[in-house]
């Protein structure tokens, strides 16, 4: 086995555990979701959450300086990909949202 077959299959190692990782976290939030979101909000979830996360983690590699640009990366790259979609949330919706992904995306990274 070289080098960059062992480097390779570490790498995918990695990201079969992330993907397990944020599969559980995603079965811990579909209960609390239900409770405190729309019906139009769940079901963005349902269709955009690796979309979602996929946001959160493009916003995270932009070493953005505040807050607020975070969240108009994060709301800019969304209406790109999927404005439908994000259109018919309400305000508090889509962020409820996008805090549930970058909070998966953060655990995901964490060290192990």
């Amino acid at each position: 086995m070289g080098i960059f077959s062992a480097i390779g299959n570490w790498f995918m190692g990695i990201i079969d555990k992330v993907k397990a990782l944020i599969s559980k976290l995603w079965g811990l939030a579909k209960p609390f979701l239900k409770e405190v979101l729309s019906r139009a909000a769940q079901m963005a979830w349902e269709t955009l959450k690796d979309l979602l996360i996929e946001a959160a983690q493009y916003v995270a590699t932009q070493g953005l300086p505040t807050d607020e640009a975070k969240q108009k990366a994060f709301k800019d790259y969304m209406i790109l990909k999927a404005k439908d979609e994000v259109e018919q949330l309400k305000d508090s919706e889509f962020n409820m949202l996008r805090e549930m992904a970058v909070a998966i995306v953060k655990k995901a990274n964490e060290p192990a």
